[in-house]
């Protein structure tokens, strides 16, 4: 079923589309958002065969996804590495050493990988790329969130392991120049030092790592970011010489894309997200004509809604009239409080059926919910962003894409209350 034919899919409103040692790295619907933390990390850079590493994510994220995750390996996120068309890069961790041993010999020893491994390993030319990590922080905070398109990693390589001297000097003089030019370090890790007690993945061995990272909405606010860095006197005369005095080789820095999945599978959200909706709103709709044409030419028509509230908020439903098209449709969402995502699912007055859903949530006033479909018979990804814009405005947008990565908004609805 196409969402943005003559009915749109869900009428919910407002989706938006999308070398200092500064090193930045740029995250199923129903997984659980909260696990307990990691102690353990792998940082897995994987060199691939020219022009495979779609084919390798493809497999990735329809295989090898619920199967580690059944084992009890958390999946921190997969991304394509901008700067080489043929590195495949992805993080997971693990609760402790003697939790992961248990883990990959579950998941390399069971059939998902049997039946896989030799598609898997056609598209590689080396996967022993691997940092084995222990958080450096006593706080955690996701990787990815709502908003984020690029994750940028920095790996420093130590000549001496990281000590707490180092630790201070990052967290109290480089740590507030990184957020005051725009990238808040969202993780800070370390080299894990215990023996690698599953041998048949190897990890490097005998380097001193520090690795943390930044979210960026777009590479160019990640340009601008090293442009306001590069400003800062402090971080030219005092932490870069610093960094440098400790380094054993030039470091790291990864640009990377999260893949379509790892975003949604860390997209969460809270009870209350859709509570602003409550009540009656005029819309003003543009709608493109003709999708995935590269097209510029939009209709443009009104339509009235009414959103409530119900089951104390964990499930609201609207009704949106589109008085000159001649049809109406209605809105369910519905929050699973052990994901911590909505659900959105749309019927409309034609076809009396509901629509697959999408789900997500919102981070601030941003949400983003994503979902798959179908458009004049092709498979399309579907993405909505909604925006609060203040007590009497929002917007929500929407977008389909054939492979996750560009996007072609086809609807926007701009939400005032009456009167407004």
């Amino acid at each position: 079923m196409t969402y943005c034919g003559e009915a749109p899919r869900h009428p919910t409103w407002s989706y938006q589309d999308q070398q200092n040692w500064s090193l930045i790295p740029v995250q199923s619907f129903h997984y659980p958002a909260a696990m307990d933390a990691s102690s353990v990390i792998e940082l897995r850079q994987y060199a691939l065969q020219p022009g495979r590493r779609e084919d390798l994510i493809a497999l990735f994220e329809d295989e090898f996804i619920e199967p580690q995750r059944a084992a009890g390996i958390r999946l921190l996120g997969q991304f394509r590495d901008l700067d080489a068309a043929d590195r495949f890069v992805w993080l997971r961790g693990f609760r402790d050493m003697p939790a992961r041993a248990e883990a990959l010999r579950s998941f390399y020893g069971g059939p998902v990988w049997a039946a896989n491994r030799n598609a898997a390993n056609a598209t590689m030319v080396d996967s022993d790329n691997v940092l084995l990590l222990r958080p450096a922080d006593e706080r955690e905070s996701p990787l990815l969130q709502a908003g984020t398109s690029l994750l940028v990693a920095t790996i420093y390589l130590l000549a001496a392991p990281v000590d707490d001297a180092f630790q201070r000097f990052f967290a109290r003089r480089a740590m507030p120049l990184l957020a005051a030019a725009g990238a808040p370090v969202a993780a800070r890790f370390q080299t894990e030092y215990a023996k690698n007690d599953f041998p048949a993945l190897p990890v490097r061995e005998g380097e001193h790592a520090f690795v943390w990272f930044s979210r960026f909405a777009s590479p160019l606010d990640y340009e601008r970011h090293l442009v306001e860095l590069r400003r800062s006197r402090e971080w030219r005369e005092v932490v870069e010489p610093e960094v440098a005095r400790r380094l054993a080789s030039p470091a790291q820095v990864l640009r990377l894309e999260p893949t379509a999945r790892s975003l949604q599978m860390h997209i969460t959200g809270a009870l209350h997200d859709f509570d602003f909706l409550a009540g009656d709103w005029t819309i003003r709709n543009r709608r493109l004509r003709v999708r995935g044409a590269a097209s510029s030419d939009w209709d443009e028509f009104p339509a009235t809604s009414h959103v409530a509230l119900h089951l104390g908020g964990i499930a609201n439903v609207d009704e949106i009239r589109f008085p000159t098209q001649g049809w109406s449709g209605m809105t369910i969402r519905t929050f699973d409080p052990e994901t911590r995502k909505w659900s959105i699912y749309w019927v409309n007055s034609r076809t009396g059926t509901l629509f697959p859903p999408v789900a997500g949530g919102f981070a601030g006033e941003r949400g983003e919910f994503y979902g798959d479909d179908e458009d004049g018979g092709r498979p399309v990804k579907v993405r909505y962003i909604w925006t609060r814009l203040g007590e009497d405005a929002a917007r929500w947008e929407q977008a389909f894409s054939l492979d996750g990565r560009k996007w072609e908004t086809n609807w926007v609805m701009d939400l005032t209350r009456p009167g407004r």
